[in-house]
């Protein structure tokens, strides 16, 4: 499951057990709303659960058709998981956004939170 609320105009997502293509059917349009209203480009929190498994077939091609999509759309990116998660991560996304990511574990989710508002409207 795919969940974001905009706070301020940084968009905090948690993804939680296996991502599916129904979950870009919600997550997509309700970016595209706040991309379109927030001037400049968007920055995220990504939290990822600690059941968070990856993603079926369907969402994993909808996952990468979004981050084609909006690249030029997203501020930093803080990536709040595991550190199992960081070197595979950053294999899999670097190449595919222009945008600054960095990785931070669960505890250090505030500063996390901090370094992606940091960055607001930097591109």
């Amino acid at each position: 499951m795919l969940t974001a609320i905009e706070d301020s105009g940084l968009l905090l997502v948690r993804a939680d057990g296996t991502l599916s293509d129904s979950d870009y059917d919600r997550f997509v349009p309700f970016f595209e709303r706040v991309a379109a209203r927030v001037p400049g480009t968007v920055p995220m929190l990504i939290e990822l659960a600690p059941d968070f498994s990856g993603w079926d077939m369907g969402g994993l091609w909808r996952d990468l058709k979004f981050d084609a999509k909006h690249k030029d759309s997203f501020g930093r990116i803080a990536m709040v998981a595991d550190s199992s998660w960081e070197e595979w991560g950053t294999k899999l996304f670097d190449p595919l956004f222009r945008a600054e990511m960095r990785f931070f574990t669960p505890v250090e989710r505030v500063a996390a939170e901090s370094w992606a508002r940091e960055g607001r409207n930097a591109s």
